[in-house]
């Protein structure tokens, strides 16, 4: 048994020794760069204060609190300031290499090192960050990094402290110098292929803004900006060109951006799907806006760490309420749906696999550098498609419903028994003809011996005499003469451009004879006659209305004068 005891204190006494230690990590070229986090070769500790020194840092108390940094630790995002032990050896006689960080979200970074067997420091320090204007970051890199040129074989010490609310993992890489910049220059040619298809997306969809007047393209344009202000923020292009001497809005633009980003997202789906007019589905949309709102206040104010939680639930929760939204719009008929959901597809199924490479699933360093601005990308350029379609959709059903207001618009005006115009379609008809300068007339046409045939063998005879009458008078109007049925057994002739009163007779004896011809129904002959009374313009009136009391008076001077047709006179 004490035997027994002495070997599980010996145990726990080099467990406890190893946690202090790790083997170094050997400089050699590495395309991709070596990860510290992968190797287990990294200590850290954590300062939970915040007013730890590197003279502190060095004291053998605070050295002994460094441990390896476990996995689950590695995506933890934490405001407390982490130090980091990094012992790197070099076999060569030369070496330029570069130990940088796995993110451009970190409010705070510093390097202190490299410190050789002697604890010589052989360079300065290198204090960066969010925090900081641009021209603090060394080579001019979005990451954050130093520098190594080491003189000679041997092993040497690097101290960094890094603090970032919102950064999703606090890792380390080390890379030779060389293949660094030529592989930031690879990752440069990809993020600018990804900014251009933003930016051409933009212009694109800002001209259709000013075509077609609609709020979606508004919120479009607006998701489009801010995704693309996004990337270039999380990239580290944007405090590179953009903000580079403004810390105050590089530490808020990694959270606020985020927040507006979703807003837009937000109102372009209640925009696009017309939830306003489903309020079930619309008012979790609506919250879900509010609550982005405030998130991006938050990161206004300086709350990062919470504005990132809140963006965070809001990017899952949106997702999943858009889709949940777009699946029962779809359901209840509207196709452009299915190019929302596709577009929603892309850019979950590149967040999934940029969250399987984290998870150490899959093996893809270029879907992690690359896998969401790839799917904001490939999701706006659906979004695009999408909104061609449904303005497609729109302009569609406007012309149906042209179509059917103009189906309407003239059954309104049309006659239903003979399909002559009716009282609506003549005074429409006439707002045309008689605003010409020329002379017209109106010839007002009353059937005599209708009644009897209505009387004796029933309204169908009588309706197969008014189409055969309203047939025989639309064969002697001209093109641009308008022809209706005021009720009844009255017609009008409108005449455009009318003759003299010669040929108006003229026309009206043709009317008259045309009109009195039989009309054969069931083998019985019907015959009827007809008083005309002619009203002329401007003489006798220059309105439809003083045509027709004219035109009125005319026709029963005819119908007692037993003449057929009759002009009217002022006396």
């Amino acid at each position: 048994m004490k035997l027994l005891r002495a070997c599980l204190l010996l145990c726990l006494l080099l467990g406890k020794l190893s946690l202090g230690w790790a083997a170094p990590v050997v400089l050699d070229d590495h395309p991709r760069g070596l990860s510290l986090n992968e190797t287990g070769q990294l200590l850290a500790l954590t300062d939970n204060l915040g007013t730890l020194t590197l003279d502190e840092i060095l004291q053998p108390a605070q050295t002994a609190r460094f441990a390896p940094v476990p996995p689950a630790q590695q995506h933890s995002p934490s405001e407390k300031p982490r130090w980091f032990k990094v012992q790197l050896e070099q076999r060569a006689q030369t070496g330029d290499w570069v130990l940088a960080t796995q993110t451009t979200a970190l409010q705070d970074a510093r390097f202190h090192g490299p410190f050789d067997a002697t604890g010589r420091a052989l360079a300065a320090p290198v204090h960066t960050g969010l925090s900081q204007p641009f021209a603090s970051r060394p080579l001019g890199s979005e990451r954050y990094l130093m520098r190594l040129q080491l003189p000679g074989p041997g092993v040497y010490t690097v101290y960094v402290r890094l603090q970032g609310g919102t950064a999703p993992t606090l890792g380390l890489s080390t890379w030779d110098t060389a293949e660094y910049l030529q592989w930031r220059q690879h990752k440069r040619l990809f993020d600018g292929i990804c900014y251009g298809i933003l930016i051409a997306l933009l212009v694109y969809n800002l001209v259709l803004a000013g075509i077609f007047r609609d709020p979606a393209y508004t919120f479009y344009i607006g998701q489009c900006a801010c995704a693309l202000l996004t990337l270039a923020s999380f990239n580290g292009h944007a405090a590179h060109y953009l903000w580079g001497d403004w810390p105050w809005w590089q530490e808020r633009s990694n959270v606020v951006l985020p927040g507006l980003w979703l807003i837009f997202g937000v109102l372009f789906a209640r925009s696009f799907l017309d939830t306003p007019r489903r309020p079930r589905v619309d008012r979790p949309l609506q919250a879900l806006a509010l609550v982005a709102a405030a998130a991006s206040l938050l990161g206004l104010l300086g709350w990062f760490a919470l504005a990132q939680k809140a963006n965070e639930i809001i990017a899952s929760l949106g997702a999943l309420t858009a889709t949940v939204s777009a699946v029962i719009i779809l359901r209840r008929g509207f196709k452009p749906a299915r190019w929302y959901l596709g577009g929603q597809a892309l850019l979950f199924l590149s967040v999934l696999g940029v969250v399987l490479v984290n998870w150490k699933l899959i093996d893809s360093p270029f879907l992690l550098a690359n896998g969401l601005q790839l799917g904001v990308a490939a999701e706006m350029v659906v979004f695009a498609v999408a909104m061609s379609r449904r303005i497609s959709g729109l302009r569609t059903s406007q012309v149906a419903l042209q179509l059917h207001a103009a189906h309407l618009a003239q059954a309104a005006a049309t006659d239903p028994l003979t399909g002559l115009a009716n009282r609506t379609g003549l005074a429409q008809g006439a707002t045309r003809v008689l605003t010409g300068g020329s002379a017209h007339a109106l010839m007002l046409l009353d059937l005599d011996r209708f009644k009897p045939i209505n009387d004796t063998y029933g309204h169908d005879a009588g309706d197969a005499v008014l189409c055969a009458v309203a047939k025989r008078l639309l064969a002697h109007a001209r093109p641009g003469d308008i022809v209706a049925r005021l009720g009844g057994d009255e017609f009008v002739i409108l005449l455009a451009d009318a003759p003299p009163d010669v040929a108006l007779a003229a026309l009206a004896l043709r009317l008259d004879a045309a009109v009195r011809q039989s009309v054969d129904f069931q083998g019985q002959p019907l015959s009827v006659g007809a008083s005309t009374g002619i009203a002329r313009s401007p003489q006798d009136g220059s309105m439809l209305t003083e045509l027709m009391r004219a035109a009125d008076q005319a026709m029963y001077q005819a119908k007692q004068a037993r003449r057929g047709h009759a002009f009217y006179t002022a006396a």
